[in-house]
């Protein structure tokens, strides 16, 4: 998700952070940022919702503070990012994680979120992860994102991550297109012998007015076999 946040800042930005000189001047006026998002998949061994909001406050041009709250329902199986120890059972099992971390700016286009916090609901226990983003040439007319998210369960072991390779193939003022190939890979828990992966193509678009990122998954991957991803992001922002 790391990329999709640096979408609307890249589509206005000009030119790149300042120098190292201001590393610990606050930012003024400070900036208060609001993502909210959504997603779905869904395979023959795993199917899941989740959904959930971030807020983001500037310190300085380099380091924001971030709180984020997530969602689930998992309706069935378990996947790349369930915390449970139980094998699945009947009924839909529901589990939240509240978080709060750093955001870590280096230079425009580049971020990294590291996350500490706890799950809730079905399941009980510390979690940590985290999200590396970055954009390359950017200012060329077809920018690439990279971006990997991971996380580790304490309650069952399980660790995994998703990544994401982009590129913007179409730009208007109104909208972009974006193409490339996502995948997950995880491992631990339960399963502590078996390693776990998934990938495929997909297909992005941004509406630059609403602020708002549409992104589908499909591909394919072992156990899960076919599987199909669905997710949804917007960002509020104000200066303070």
């Amino acid at each position: 998700m790391g990329a999709l946040l640096m979408l609307p800042v890249l589509s206005t930005a000009g030119t790149a952070a300042s120098s190292d000189s201001d590393l610990f001047d606050l930012v003024s006026p400070g900036h208060l940022s609001l993502t909210l998002f959504a997603s779905g998949y869904a395979s023959h061994a795993y199917q899941k919702t989740d959904e959930g909001f971030e807020l983001e406050q500037s310190v300085t041009r380099y380091v924001g503070l971030i709180g984020r709250f997530s969602a689930y329902q998992v309706y069935y199986g378990d996947g790349f990012d369930t915390p449970f120890i139980a094998s699945p059972g009947a009924g839909v099992r529901n589990y939240g994680v509240l978080s709060g971390g750093i955001n870590l700016i280096p230079s425009l286009g580049t971020s990294l979120v590291v996350f500490g916090g706890e799950s809730l609901g079905s399941s009980w226990g510390p979690v940590v992860d985290g999200r590396c983003s970055t954009w390359i040439l950017f200012h060329s007319l077809h920018p690439i994102s990279l971006s990997f998210d991971g996380a580790h369960y304490y309650h069952n072991g399980l660790s995994g991550g998703r990544m994401d390779l982009q590129a913007v193939t179409f730009s208007t003022e109104q909208l972009a297109l974006l193409v490339g190939v996502g995948g997950a890979i995880w491992g631990g828990g339960p399963e502590t012998s078996n390693l776990h992966g998934q990938a495929g193509p997909d297909i992005g678009t941004f509406i630059r007015r609403l602020h708002l990122r549409v992104d589908l998954q499909v591909g394919y991957g072992g156990d899960q076999h076919t599987y199909g991803l669905l997710s949804m992001t917007r960002n509020f922002g104000w200066d303070e």
